[in-house]
């Protein structure tokens, strides 16, 4: 997992998937159109979409195996956590077609951080995540963008 402010991208140096990624997201604000766009075909695309923020026990904690998503909250900030996957139970088996498998929510959070805009997190095959946990008692509207980097392309 990666946590940093936007700006710092080329710290992480990842290869041609991963300026692709960062060159779109440096040009999207919270009035970016909802939508699929991909950028390298099916290795690098990016996904815009509206939500609204919830209670962490009703987010949904997932993991891949294909691919790396880089998160960046557009319109607000939202809650994220990461597990590591041992010890985590199932509830929804691995998908290849959503590249996903979902699990129940821990006891316990660990790396429990709050996401802003002008902030990216990248989580890599194997580390489950959720995401738009809500900041402020009450929900609230978020816009937010998602890149999918299949994670091979990632390597040096």
């Amino acid at each position: 997992m990666i946590l940093d402010a936007l700006e710092n991208w080329r710290l992480y140096g990842a290869g041609r998937a991963w300026e692709l990624a960062f060159e779109r997201l440096l040009s999207l604000g919270p009035e970016a159109e909802p939508g699929e766009y991909e950028l390298d075909g099916r290795d690098v695309f990016l996904i815009v979409f509206d939500t609204t923020t919830k209670a962490l026990l009703d987010t949904t904690l997932e993991a891949h195996r294909v691919y790396a998503d880089i998160h960046l909250p557009l319109t607000g900030p939202e809650v994220h956590a990461r597990f590591a996957l041992a010890g985590l139970a199932e509830t929804k088996p691995y998908d290849p077609a959503a590249d996903a498998a979902h699990y129940d929510h821990p006891d316990r959070f660990t790396a429990l951080f709050t996401l802003h805009p002008g902030q990216f997190a990248l989580y890599l095959p194997g580390e489950a995540h959720l995401s738009q946990g809500k900041v402020d008692p009450r929900p609230q509207p978020l816009r937010k963008a998602v890149v999918k980097v299949r994670a091979d392309l990632l390597r040096p």
